[in-house]
């Protein structure tokens, strides 16, 4: 609005002036309104042309704010259409961090209820312990001495071990002892009976019976050889003799022959009587096999002692007995002392005559289960019935502890 109205300044001078000119120079009044009509003219054109001249200049700067507005709120819409993409996603990752937290929460709870009854089972178990302890503290000493009469039928039965089997069954009844209980009488008298019934029992030292053996297996190799017992002196030592007279010259010739022969080979008798078998020649190799088959039976025999197999035993022997007497010097004194503590060892019995129950073991077993059966806490895992002791059949092999020829 001020630059329309700028144009209007020269006009109303020229007024001012025209007006001052009409004053100072009144005759010349019509040449004046000529040059005035004119210079109107001149002023009413330029004020038309400044006017349009404005108003294109406005219109375009309107048309350029309009420009940029419109821009503006192009900007403005996607800025508010991205914010509410964002908004979206906000409120989604909202809603999942909070089922996440809900679930979290959920997943706490149940480890709390569960942490609530393991504290609530172990109160327990911890309550039952201390019932057991205040209510009968000895019962300890009952299940010890169970234990101890099982593993002594073990020993007894499984492993023929009669002096541990004893041992165990008076640190049973040691045990018991400790009770000062008079209704576990009847059990220590079974115990007492047990112990007796075992003592009765002829022992065997069949650590004794594997050393003796082992000791034949070292012997085996200084034993003679029957096929060594020919004299040194080869046959008609005499006769490679060779006389000087002249006609004698074809039994020189054969004496000079053997004598050359007797450097190759070497024939020497052997003193066997008339009525008995020469026994047969062995070669070196053959008879080193002989003496590594006598020591191995001599083992199996040491090993069959330790597992009470008396069949093993038995058979052992008498191959070892008969290839002795067979390929060996029967009248040297090595062999008869050898001979004759392999006799002596095959008379030997390797079982025992053991009893074939243990009064103590069931009646032990029945007090320990009925003491233990309202105190003792449940188990989380139910353990398989054990198989009830009993004694193996006689002839049925036996794992044993004990050292192994």
């Amino acid at each position: 609005m001020t630059d329309s109205t700028t144009p209007s300044a020269p006009v109303e001078q020229e007024n001012v002036s025209a007006e001052k000119e009409t004053n100072t120079q009144t005759p010349k009044v019509r040449q004046g309104s000529r040059s005035g009509v004119a210079l109107g003219a001149i002023a009413i054109a330029l004020v038309i042309a400044l006017g349009g001249g404005l108003y294109y200049h406005g219109h375009q700067w309107a048309a350029s704010q309009q420009a940029t507005i419109q821009q503006l709120q192009a900007q403005i819409d996607s800025l508010k259409t991205g914010q509410s993409k964002e908004d979206g996603q906000l409120l989604a990752s909202q809603n999942e961090f909070t089922q996440q937290l809900k679930n979290t929460e959920k997943q706490i709870a149940e480890q709390n209820n569960k942490l609530d009854a393991q504290v609530s089972t172990l109160q327990e178990l911890q309550n039952k312990v201390t019932t057991i302890a205040s209510s009968d503290s000895k019962i300890w000493h009952l299940s010890e001495a169970d234990f101890l009469v099982k593993m002594a039928a073990r020993k007894l039965w499984i492993e023929q071990d009669a002096a541990t089997a004893i041992n165990m069954l008076k640190s049973a009844d040691k045990s018991l002892s400790e009770f000062n209980d008079p209704s576990l009488s009847e059990v220590r008298q079974a115990i007492i009976q047990d112990i007796n019934s075992i003592s009765a029992v002829s022992q065997i030292d069949f650590d004794g019976i594997a050393l003796r053996l082992n000791e034949l297996s070292d012997q085996v190799m200084n034993l003679p050889s029957a096929s060594t017992d020919w004299d040194n002196a080869p046959l008609d030592k005499s006769s490679t003799e060779v006389s000087g007279e002249l006609k004698d010259w074809r039994q020189n010739l054969k004496n000079s022959w053997h004598s050359f022969m007797s450097e190759f080979i070497t024939i020497r008798s052997r003193d066997v009587p008339a009525n008995e078998l020469t026994s047969p020649l062995l070669t070196p190799d053959q008879d080193t096999y002989l003496r590594e088959n006598l020591r191995l039976k001599l083992l199996i025999a040491a090993r069959a002692v330790s597992r009470h197999q008396s069949e093993i035993y038995q058979q052992s022997l008498d191959s070892v007995s008969t290839w002795v007497r067979a390929y060996f010097d029967p009248d040297h004194s090595s062999t008869k002392a050898f001979i004759s503590q392999l006799d002596e060892l095959s008379q030997q019995s390797i079982n025992l005559d053991m009893p074939k129950e243990l009064k103590s073991l069931s009646l032990l077993d029945t007090v320990t289960r009925k003491r233990t059966r309202d105190i003792a806490p449940p188990a989380p895992v139910s353990a398989p019935a054990q198989a009830p002791i009993t004694a193996p059949a006689p002839d049925a092999p036996r794992p044993s502890s004990n050292q192994e020829g």
